[in-house]
């Protein structure tokens, strides 16, 4: 059995290990997803890596709700407390996440000079809007989900803000407020799509004003868990109707023609949100793991790259490809390079958050020292 947090509604302090446990699976969905790329050579037939792909994009939507769920954490408490800085909330969260995306925004417009002899262009993503309110070029296509998040960490602070200073908002629940963000951005979605007609892939998931709802499932989770304190039985319990519902997304996702079906490109959405929060209670109760050493290192290690595992991965994977022209003629061979290019990126993440993205971050706690109770 996991040992557990004390569901008290004391603020969560350092690593849990049930939320590192789930940052872990969701940057190994998406490698591993990636890794299937080494074996197009051998097969036409595009569908037979439909489940592949599908982890990279629930790995994806995994870290979706991951991150309202700590991140709005973060605010719920400074708001709580009345003394939400958003000027020192800016200041982390870019020093947190903007080193990494420059850097490898620096990085694949030169891997893009090299191996197509052009300059991509680049602006848009300077201020992340390359997928805002349209689908993201394939230069950088990785930035999409990153572009989503900084729109969200700008906006979420603004608005609770606004609401504060709104007499009659005051008094709404702050999970009712958030559901009604959800129900919105869900209309603006079942619109458009009645409207244009778009595919599900570059046409809905990667548009950013389509899908802020998404980390919008993790502020209700830990709101949730904050008010309502659930036991481990009763966490245990809703994450396995999250099981559930993941059962029937993955069928759905397998089974629906996603460009052409009205549900895959509205509600899908949802559901993958709704089933992958409904996790986080159990995982916020899980404070140590109680594995094997090595085992519990290799999770904290995992998730502790994750940011940039997510970030180095598909420059490798360019860098490999189209670079050094890596194309395997048969199951090994593409295996092998499958399995060297897992382990590159790892040993790259964990290269990059030693020597760039670790010093970084202490210095960031020099400039912008973490509010009480404030764990990110």
């Amino acid at each position: 059995m996991p040992e557990r947090v004390p569901s008290d509604g004391t603020r969560m302090r350092g690593h849990v290990f049930g939320l590192d446990l789930l940052r872990a699976i969701a940057i190994a969905m998406v490698l591993v997803s990636h890794a299937s790329f080494f074996f197009l050579p051998l097969t036409h037939d595009l569908q037979a890596f439909e489940a592949w792909w599908m982890l990279g994009h629930f790995g994806v939507e995994l870290f979706f709700v991951l991150s309202g769920f700590l991140i709005g954490g973060i605010l719920a408490d400074q708001a709580q407390a009345g003394a939400l800085d958003v000027r020192r909330f800016w200041l982390r969260r870019w020093l947190r996440t903007l080193p990494n995306y420059y850097l490898f925004l620096l990085i694949n417009v030169l891997i893009e000079r090299w191996v197509s002899g052009t300059w991509p262009s680049a602006a848009a993503y300077l201020v992340f809007a390359q997928n805002l309110a349209w689908p993201v070029p394939m230069f950088y296509v990785e930035s999409w989900s990153l572009a989503i998040e900084e729109i969200f960490y700008f906006v979420a602070p603004l608005l609770i803000l606004a609401v504060t200073r709104v007499p009659f908002l005051r008094a709404v629940r702050p999970t009712a407020l958030v559901l009604s963000g959800i129900a919105l951005f869900t209309l603006v979605r079942i619109a458009y799509v009645a409207h244009y007609q778009p595919d599900w892939d570059e046409g809905i998931r990667k548009v950013a004003l389509l899908r802020l709802d998404a980390i919008a499932y993790g502020v209700v989770a830990v709101l949730w868990f904050r008010s309502a304190r659930p036991s481990l039985r009763t966490a245990s319990r809703i994450a396995l109707l999250g099981t559930l519902g993941l059962a029937f997304c993955i069928a759905a996702y397998l089974l629906l023609p996603r460009d052409q079906s009205f549900f895959a490109r509205t509600f899908l959405f949802n559901l993958i949100s709704i089933s992958f929060a409904a996790f986080l209670p159990f995982a916020a109760l899980w404070q140590r793991s109680g594995w094997p050493g090595l085992l519990d290192l290799a999770t904290r290690k995992l998730a502790l790259w994750s940011y940039a595992l997510y970030v180095c991965q598909l420059a490798l994977l360019r860098v490999l490809v189209s670079g050094f022209g890596w194309k395997g003629d048969s199951f090994a061979g593409c295996s092998m390079q499958a399995l060297a290019f897992v382990a590159m990126a790892i040993a790259l993440a964990a290269l990059i958050y030693r020597v760039y993205e670790r010093p970084l971050l202490r210095w960031r706690d020099v400039v912008a020292p973490k509010a009480a109770g404030n764990t990110a």
